[in-house]
C-alpha cells in the first residue's frame, strides 16, 4: 500500500506522517527527495546558470535559505525551479516505493498541484485553520509576510480537504494528532 500523504505547509504532515511508522509503514518525504536532487551536479549547474553564485554556498552547496526566498518572491522562479526538480523527484519517488512487500506513506506538499493523485492506493490530507497554521510557521521562524506568502503558494487547504479521500484535521495537540492517524491505519486496513 502507498499512502499519499499531503496538507498545507504548517498543518503537520511531517508530524502526521512519523505516526504511521509503528504501524509499520516506511516514510518517504518527498522535501528529502528534493533536496536531494537539488543537490545533484545537473541541478546545481542549472541554478548557477540562472541565478548566478550566490544561490550556492561557499562549499558549493545549495544555498536553501537564498533559494526559498527567490523563489517565494518570484512565481516564474518557483516554475523553474519546480520544473528542474520535479521530474528527478519522481524517480526518486518510484525508486522508494518499489518494494510493493511494504506499506509507504509519501509525504507530499503538492501532491495535488503536480496531478499525483492517481499514483497512490489513497490521498490523506492532513488540514488546520490558518491561524494555527500561521502560528506554527512563526515559531519556525518565519515572519508573518513569510509565512503569508508560502501559504499562498500553495493550493488552498479547503481545495486539498475536498480531494482527498481521508482527512485529518490538525488544530489539536500532538496527542490526539497520533490518535486520528492510528484511526486512520485502521481504516486503511480494512
Amino acid at each position: 500500500m502507498v499512502i499519499g500523504l499531503t496538507g498545507g505547509i504548517g498543518c503537520g504532515k511531517t508530524a502526521a506522517a512519523r505516526f504511521f511508522e509503528p504501524h509499520g509503514f516506511v516514510i518517504v518525504e518527498a522535501d528529502q527527495l528534493a533536496r536531494q536532487a537539488l543537490n545533484e551536479p545537473a541541478s546545481l549547474a542549472a541554478i548557477e546558470a540562472r541565478w548566478g553564485r550566490e544561490c550556492l554556498r561557499s562549499d558549493g552547496s545549495p544555498n536553501r535559505e537564498w533559494i526559498g526566498r527567490k523563489v517565494f518572491a518570484d512565481t516564474a522562479e518557483r516554475t523553474f525551479l519546480e520544473s528542474l526538480l520535479h521530474p528527478r523527484v519522481a524517480v526518486l519517488r518510484a525508486q522508494a516505493t518499489a518494494d510493493r512487500k511494504r506499506s509507504f506513506v509519501v509525504e507530499i506538499p503538492l501532491l495535488f498541484e503536480l496531478g499525483l493523485e492517481g499514483t497512490f492506493d489513497a490521498v490523506v490530507c492532513v488540514a488546520c485553520s490558518d491561524a494555527v497554521r500561521l502560528n506554527r510557521l512563526e515559531n519556525r521562524g518565519l515572519s508573518r509576510e513569510q509565512a503569508v506568502a508560502r501559504i499562498s503558494s500553495q493550493m488552498p487547504i479547503s481545495d486539498k480537504v475536498k480531494k482527498s479521500k481521508f482527512v485529518i484535521w490538525n488544530d489539536g495537540d500532538l496527542d490526539f494528532l497520533q490518535a486520528e492517524v492510528d484511526r486512520l491505519v485502521v481504516t486503511l486496513r480494512q
